[in-house]
C-alpha cells in the first residue's frame, strides 16, 4: 500500500502552478540578430520571410546580390506622462484622511523606446550572406 504523509491542499498546488509560470516565463527569448547570426549562410529569402515578414524596403545590387531592410520600431511611453489629480470624491469616497490628497499632477516615468534597423545581404540565389544591425 502506498502511503503519502504530505497532504496535497489547494495552498501548495497554487504554489506548484506559480512556480511553474515564474520559470517558464524565463524562458530564453531568441532575438533577430541571435536568429540571424545562427543562420548566415543557411536560410533563404523565403525563410527570412516566413520568419520576419516582408522587409521594410528591397534591391537588387549590380552584382546581382539582393538587399533587404528591415526596421522594428520598440515602442515605449512618453519620457513623462503627466495624470492629472483624480476628483476629491474618488479618494476613499471623500472621507477625510483616507488617502494622501495632491492637487499636483503625478509624473510617471515613461519606457524607453527606439528604432532598430536590420540589414540583410542575400546572394543571387537567395542565400543569406550577411547582416548588419544598427540604430535608426
Amino acid at each position: 500500500m502506498f502511503y503519502c504523509s504530505r497532504s496535497f491542499t489547494p495552498m501548495r498546488l497554487f504554489g506548484y502552478i506559480i512556480a511553474v509560470i515564474l520559470f517558464s516565463s524565463c524562458a530564453p527569448q531568441v532575438t533577430r540578430s541571435a536568429f540571424l547570426s545562427e543562420n548566415v549562410h543557411k536560410i533563404s529569402q523565403e525563410g527570412i520571410k516566413e520568419a520576419m515578414g516582408l522587409p521594410t524596403s528591397a534591391s537588387v545590387l549590380d552584382d546581382g546580390r539582393h538587399l533587404w531592410v528591415y526596421k522594428v520600431v520598440m515602442k515605449g511611453a512618453p519620457p513623462m506622462v503627466s495624470l492629472p489629480p483624480p476628483p476629491v470624491s474618488t479618494y476613499g469616497g471623500g472621507q477625510p484622511g483616507a488617502f494622501p490628497r495632491s492637487n499636483q499632477p503625478e509624473l510617471i516615468p515613461g519606457t524607453p523606446g527606439g528604432c532598430r534597423q536590420y540589414t540583410l545581404t542575400f546572394d543571387s540565389s537567395g542565400v543569406l550572406q550577411e547582416f548588419s544591425e544598427a540604430d535608426c
